[in-house]
């Protein structure tokens, strides 16, 4: 066994060995060896860089027991997956092994970085190709899920509201006031017998898509249950806006234009869901993110200017 690599999110050395030796013990037997601590959420999980039967893999081990049905779950859906995104250039890390009882998980190793990270690391005008590969990978993930239901729209609204109003940072807190009103009133227009639905991915944000050498790899597929297929392209958009990359220097609803256009074209979005729904959600992306009240400035000022476009385009339409 390598010593644990020390890094700039291994903040919990105590917390991280502990979490080493359960993972030790629960690969007892097993062909496997363990190098480094790539990440860990105290109390929840824990990441390792390692080998599996002689290939670079990770290893996830859960830290609550109450976790361990959540993560047979996520283990049985990149499985699904898998099972239709093998092929690069658009993939999800393959599954390799787990531990019922322990809750281990363990995956290939998905060489590259995280695109958004890869984005920065490219000049403006090359950043649109790679940028919009995220949309091809989410249309590839779920067009095997996606069917119609009747919308559902309460809900979000509800919880975008009672996110809006623990906001800290008092600039924001007025412009999302109006982004707030602005999806009220979009509420009552949206007027269609269903929307589209899909397995979602969870939490789909360009960090969670591996880039390298052209093959972009999906990884953290938590979602188990049917969503809006709207909810992750907004909160993909949102993500990348809120971070100051918009790559075409263009906004529409607040969000890079480019990209907006991007997924309007590869899911063939008709007016209401371009116009209503996809715009319903970036609302709600954008007032469910409480941003800390430390948060650097530059992070409130990227997300007060993408709320102060996302109203005037909301007062275009509402």
């Amino acid at each position: 066994m390598s010593k644990i690599e020390q890094s700039n999110i291994d903040l919990f050395p105590r917390e991280t060995a502990a979490a080493l030796t359960l993972l030790e013990a629960a690969l007892a037997g097993h062909d496997a060896s363990l190098e480094a601590a790539l990440h860990i959420v105290p109390s929840k999980h824990a990441l390792f860089k390692g080998r599996w039967q002689g290939a670079e893999a990770v290893f996830r081990i859960v830290l609550d027991k109450a976790n361990l049905e959540t993560a047979s779950r996520e283990f049985a859906e990149l499985s699904r997956a898998w099972s239709y995104m093998q092929e690069p250039p658009l993939t999800v890390t393959q599954p390799l092994h787990f531990e019922p009882d322990s809750g281990v998980t363990v995956t290939a190793f998905a060489p590259g970085r995280g695109m958004l990270h890869h984005l920065w690391s490219l000049e403006a005008n090359a950043r649109i190709g790679p940028m919009n590969l995220a949309a091809d990978w989410l249309h590839k993930f779920t067009l095997p899920t996606q069917e119609a239901r009747k919308p559902n729209r309460r809900p979000w609204r509800t919880w975008a509201e009672a996110a809006a109003a623990k906001q800290t940072h008092e600039p924001l807190q007025k412009a999302e006031a109006r982004v707030l009103q602005k999806m009220k009133k979009l509420y009552g227009q949206i007027d269609l017998p269903e929307w589209r639905v899909a397995l979602a991915h969870g939490d789909f944000h360009l960090n969670n898509l591996h880039f390298h050498t052209g093959t972009v790899t999906g990884f953290d597929l938590g979602g188990t249950n049917h969503a809006p297929l709207y909810k992750d392209m907004a909160r993909a958009l949102v993500h990348m806006a809120r971070r100051g990359m918009v790559p075409s220097g263009k906004r529409r609803f607040g969000v890079d234009a480019a990209a907006f256009e991007h997924y309007v074209q590869r899911f063939e979005l008709i007016d209401v869901e371009e116009n209503g729904f996809l715009p319903y959600f970036i609302c709600f992306e954008a007032l469910i993110k409480i941003e800390h009240p430390d948060m650097p400035k530059q992070r409130i000022e990227h997300a007060l200017e993408m709320s102060e476009a996302l109203f005037a385009d909301m007062k275009q339409i509402t």
